[in-house]
């Protein structure tokens, strides 16, 4: 398996097309057991009721979709693949391609702004935290979703899957459960963290085959998988940080 998730090339190839994201999050929504992060996330939008939102790495677009509906906020979705801009345009959300470091909006032009899973793919995270931050009002809060460092019961889970040895240790993200709090404080004034630990359950060879050659550093393994006897339980460790400006 290799690291793949701050190299700028891997990535835009990864989001020219939509089809493995999709697995990824039909997967989280509907084979989650535990505290859902998404969950998380669309609760905290509700409670802050933007007047202006800006979501940032929208990806498919349902997430900016939904919060235009549920708030009736003006949302700007922003993706630097022009594949994920397009998709998120069909859904009706005005939709522009930028690139985070470098927001093409004025100071103080939203009141909340979302990163959800988005931020580990910036190998220059503090300069993409001091861009939001431009952006949003004094007393506007970020809502900023990402994964842990500690991929042991991961790794150790996959090793058990495929009869072999755990693989190492991926290197640290940019952005993560670990180091996020202290990323945000130096642009924010005040920061909560709210841990979700919880497990996809595969059921089905078939499904779990299809979230396999989904994820980039697995492609070509699903083949290798052999039936299930029990359900697979796969460990996610994942954090919603909310940041206050």
């Amino acid at each position: 398996m290799t690291d793949w998730l701050d190299d700028p090339e891997a990535v835009a190839e990864e989001y020219a097309a939509e089809a493995a994201l999709r697995e990824r999050v039909e997967a989280h929504r509907e084979l989650l057991e535990g505290p859902d992060d998404e969950a998380v996330v669309r609760t905290r939008l509700l409670e802050i009721d933007p007047r202006r939102l800006l979501e940032v790495g929208c990806g498919l677009g349902e997430l900016s979709a939904w919060a235009a509906r549920r708030t009736g906020a003006e949302v700007v979705a922003v993706d630097s693949s022009p594949r994920m801009v397009a998709l998120a345009a069909r859904r009706g959300v005005r939709a522009v391609e930028a690139d985070v470091r470098a927001l093409p909006f004025g100071d103080a032009a939203f009141d909340c702004v979302v990163a959800n899973f988005v931020l580990y793919h910036v190998p220059d995270v503090d300069e993409a935290l001091a861009e939001i931050a431009r952006v949003l009002e004094r007393g506007g809060r970020l809502i900023a979703a990402t994964a842990s460092d500690d991929t042991t019961d991961r790794r150790q889970a996959w090793a058990r899957l495929l009869n072999e040895e755990p693989q190492p240790a991926r290197k640290r993200l940019s952005f993560s459960r670990e180091n996020g709090s202290g990323l945000l404080i130096r642009h924010f004034r005040a920061v909560e963290q709210v841990d979700c630990d919880a497990e996809l359950v595969f059921r089905s060879r078939e499904r779990l085959v299809a979230y396999v050659e989904s994820l980039p550093p697995m492609r070509g393994l699903g083949a290798t998988l052999a039936e299930l006897r029990e359900p697979f339980r796969l460990p996610t460790k994942t954090t919603v940080f909310v940041a206050t400006r």
